[in-house]
């Protein structure tokens, strides 16, 4: 099953079904069906679910980040600060880190996993792929700002949280938005904050063509163009700078 696959949760396949040990009661008499859905039943303590509220549960029972394994990650990803992490509900397996993908209503419908050794972010696999971090924190607010990358949304919800009055935050999986999601951004001005490379490029057009061809209307449309941008230690934006570079030098961090 894909989504044991992911969260790395041994289990043994039969003819029609997966079997697991419950995370409700450790018993070995849980199933998954096959079918679409993956409906489970543990016929010791009887919880019922399916895939999604499986995902939740086994979120759940990740520990709370500490200060150990948020230094991890500051190691990788330089200038996100521990109490970033637990904001915004990251947790620390031994091995990956966890992101909760929320959708509006706050209900986890995706996670994220980040692997410090190869420094690589995975999306959970269809249909519980979301792609979008943020949607559980927007507001009636008229301006959208869409980070690139999981690094420089937790950046943005850093630097957001000391101020006063921002616009609403969302952060991307990816130089791309998803198309299932493209009606949060109606009727609203909208800022990319992609990378200075090709790919951060070719993300925003690929998000001004889907907004086109979706049929949704907004406001405005603008990106941050690093050819604007200067820099005291560079006479021009390196290629593959991002918003965390730019954060690092000029936060004076460490």
């Amino acid at each position: 099953m894909k989504l044991f696959d992911f969260i790395s949760v041994p289990y043994n396949e039969q003819t029609a079904d997966y079997t697991t040990d419950c995370l409700w009661c450790g018993s070995s008499k849980f199933s998954v069906s096959k079918e679409e859905g993956h409906v489970y039943q543990c016929w010791a303590c009887k919880e019922k679910g399916n895939a999604l509220s499986f995902m939740r549960k086994w979120y759940s029972s990740l520990p709370e980040i500490n200060m150990r394994s948020a230094r991890m990650f500051v190691a990788k990803k330089r200038g996100i600060t521990p109490v970033t992490l637990k904001q915004e509900g990251i947790k620390h397996d031994g091995l990956n880190f966890w992101f909760p993908v929320r959708n509006g209503k706050g209900d986890i419908i995706a996670l994220h996993k980040y692997n410090p050794d190869n420094n690589i972010t995975y999306a959970s696999p269809k249909p519980w792929n979301c792609s979008i971090l943020g949607l559980n924190s927007l507001t009636k607010n008229e301006e959208i700002w869409i980070a690139e990358g999981h690094a420089d949304y937790l950046i943005m919800r850093q630097v957001m949280s000391k101020q006063a009055h921002t616009p609403d935050l969302l952060g991307t999986c990816g130089s791309g938005f998803s198309g299932s999601h493209l009606y949060v951004l109606e009727n609203k001005h909208i800022v990319l904050l992609f990378d200075n490379d090709q790919a951060g490029m070719d993300g925003v057009n690929s998000v001004a063509r889907r907004i086109k061809q979706s049929g949704h209307s907004v406001k405005s449309l603008k990106y941050l163009n690093w050819g604007d941008v200067t820099l005291s230690q560079h006479s021009t934006v390196p290629d593959k700078y991002d918003i965390r570079d730019w954060y690092n030098e000029t936060a004076g961090v460490e």
